[in-house]
């Protein structure tokens, strides 16, 4: 069995686009859209309660050796507690 994803730190708002490097937090998202950078900026998760594992492969990121379609490989699903 794959191993569980750590919760990730950070969300860009503009894409979705998650992060588990606690570097990148306040910083110009990564993810390249149509062959541009992303103009969001990576926003800091604050509660662990913000994220669920998501149900498709368990947090692994993987459904049978590909890529989860329903986490987009992030293993975790944002559900903000408020």
């Amino acid at each position: 069995m794959a191993h569980k994803l750590r919760v990730p730190a950070a969300r860009c708002p503009a894409c979705g686009h998650v992060t588990r490097d606690h570097e990148l937090v306040d910083r110009r998202c990564e993810r390249m859209l149509d062959g541009a950078r992303c103009r969001g900026v990576n926003a800091a998760t604050l509660s662990y309660d913000d994220w669920r594992a998501c149900p498709a492969c368990e947090a692994t990121g993987r459904q049978e050796r590909a890529r989860c379609g329903a986490c987009e490989g992030d293993g975790w699903i944002y559900v903000p507690s408020r």
